[in-house]
């Protein structure tokens, strides 16, 4: 939801007054639930989890009805993680290293008409 903000703010920003009141009440951004226990969580010394991880269904510019489903994953830690990104229960995934104190923007896929996706996050 952290990187989401920002978005919704310029959006916001760059509209006239007429259309703010209709932006903030179609947004077309999805935000999705969090991600599906998975096992290992990468911690930090004090014990917190070293990955914030959010996802949205966006539609796409050219044909709306299509919405491919972001995942944003950022480390908060000092070290690299190998990161395993999937639909829930689905062997459809995408395998990616997030390093320190970055983040990473992914699609994990696109679908017609879905705009609620399960997803599970391995990391290492």
């Amino acid at each position: 939801m952290k990187f989401l903000v920002p978005l919704l703010m310029v959006a916001l920003l760059v509209s006239n007054g007429a259309n703010v009141r209709a932006q903030s009440t179609t947004n077309r951004l999805t935000v999705q639930e969090p991600a599906e226990p998975s096992g290992n969580v990468v911690r930090d010394p004090l014990g917190k989890a070293c990955l914030d991880v959010e996802a949205a269904a966006r539609p796409q510019s050219s044909n709306h009805d299509m919405l491919d489903h972001v995942v944003s994953i950022k480390n908060n830690c000092l070290r690299p993680i190998k990161v395993k990104l999937c639909y829930y229960k689905s062997e459809s995934c995408k395998q990616f290293d997030v390093q320190a104190y970055k983040r990473v923007d992914t699609i994990l896929g696109a679908m017609r008409g879905v705009s609620f996706f399960r997803y599970s996050v391995f990391q290492k």
